[in-house]
């Protein structure tokens, strides 16, 4: 093996779950579809054309969809049909350089871009108005702590980088379960953080024990430890927690904090539970051991007397049941939440979405394709990303519909 350290390539394997099966929520819930309505990245037919896209937001009038590639760290803003309107951000550390973007927040006078080294903010018609470079002088337990985003009055939210070798415990100490969420401010003694929330990481990370040849670290697949979404504009945090031990198979809770620590909103979702049933989980450990035999591949006697197999096994965290919350994110301004399930209904991804803030009105079910990566949405319309056979991005926008009872799904 060239390389001690080895990330791995998240996999997505689905469960499989026919109608019969899916989880049924105890709020009558909707069902709706969606339509391909607009698409671009063949620059063959528009000026688009794609690297790896990480993001795609949508601004308030549904008239503009800005898309993120940290490989080309670049922001670009286009109209429905793809028509280029802002090209933004070139490899460097100028201002409105980039490196390597991953977020973009939207609010009602323009937006932030968020790169490896700092805050960028805009407003919507291009014109930089100020950086923010991340606190340096702040760190959790002798790590550096990463920022996410910049609330409206001034302070950082961020997260400790703490390294997944010390997470999992390989270096002797104890698996680091919970980890916080801060705040961080700039008051005249200098840099100062509060943890807003403290969140569950138990089970996140698979540890690919590889003795001699070294380890490789990844996302369990099946993991349920607390995910978060942040909401500069409102300084708010969103947690989706499908583990723990409060919290029972089939079950999801959202839970909003404030900047100042208090809860704004939280609410509980009841499903039926679906089992981790044998075959799906020995698709995963096939899949997974694959992996691990390319990677090995010329490192004879790597694992002794183990087999990749073996190894899989050892480092897979298997439920009972498959954690409700597979994936979510905070819509930029219509005020809900899209949660991804690992239900199915033949070849399309069940999703629910849940109105911020409200817990009386029921959640509606929502049935993507699974090529689909979803990403934004307005009230009329989930906006994402799909790759072709060929691996070539393409912004989607797709209008969503109420299904009609008697009318059949598919991926249309």
């Amino acid at each position: 093996m060239s390389r001690r350290w080895i990330t791995l390539l998240a996999l997505s394997l689905p469960v499989a779950c026919g109608d019969r099966e899916r989880a049924v929520s105890d709020h009558n819930e909707s069902t709706w579809v969606s339509e391909l309505q607009y698409q671009f990245g063949d620059r063959l037919v528009g000026e688009a054309l794609f690297h790896r896209i990480r993001s795609v937001r949508v601004g308030r009038d549904g008239e503009r969809v800005f898309v993120v590639e940290p490989g080309l760290s670049r922001v670009s803003v286009w109209t429905l049909d793809g028509q280029l309107l802002l090209d933004l951000g070139r490899p460097g550390e100028g201002p409105g350089d980039f490196t390597a973007p991953t977020h973009v927040y939207l609010d009602d006078s323009g937006f932030q871009v968020r790169d490896q080294h700092r805050l960028s903010f805009f407003s919507y018609d291009g014109a930089l108005r100020t950086t923010a470079g991340f606190p340096g002088a702040v760190s959790y337990q002798g790590f550096r702590i990463n920022v996410d985003a910049q609330f409206s009055d001034g302070s950082f939210l961020g997260t400790p980088g703490i390294p997944a070798a010390i997470r999992v415990g390989m270096l002797g100490d104890d698996p680091i379960e919970t980890l916080p969420l801060f705040r961080i401010t700039d008051s005249a003694g200098g840099w100062s953080k509060q943890p807003l929330v403290w969140r569950n990481i138990r089970n996140a990370t698979v540890w690919l024990n590889f003795a001699d040849a070294g380890p490789a670290f990844g996302a369990q697949r099946f993991s349920d430890a607390d995910r978060y979404r942040v909401d500069p504009a409102l300084g708010t945090v969103v947690i989706a927690r499908s583990g723990g031990d409060d919290i029972e198979p089939g079950e999801a809770e959202l839970l909003e904090v404030g900047a100042a620590g208090d809860t704004v909103w939280q609410r509980r979702l009841r499903f039926d539970p679906i089992p981790l049933a044998g075959p799906v989980l020995n698709e995963e450990i096939e899949s997974l051991t694959g992996l691990v035999e390319s990677m090995l591949e010329g490192s004879a006697g790597a694992l002794g007397d183990r087999s990749p197999r073996d190894v899989v096994e050892e480092a897979l965290y298997v439920p009972q049941h498959v954690p409700t919350v597979r994936g979510f994110f905070l819509t930029s301004f219509s005020g809900h939440v899209w949660i991804e399930s690992h239900e199915r209904v033949d070849t399309l991804r069940v999703w629910y979405t849940v109105r911020r803030g409200h817990n009386e009105v029921p959640p509606k079910r929502v049935l993507l394709p699974e090529s689909f990566r979803a990403r934004d949405a307005t009230e009329t319309h989930v906006w994402g990303v799909r790759s072709d056979e060929l691996g070539v991005n393409y912004v989607v926008g797709r209008r969503l519909v109420a299904q009609a009872s008697n009318r059949p799904v598919g991926d249309r």
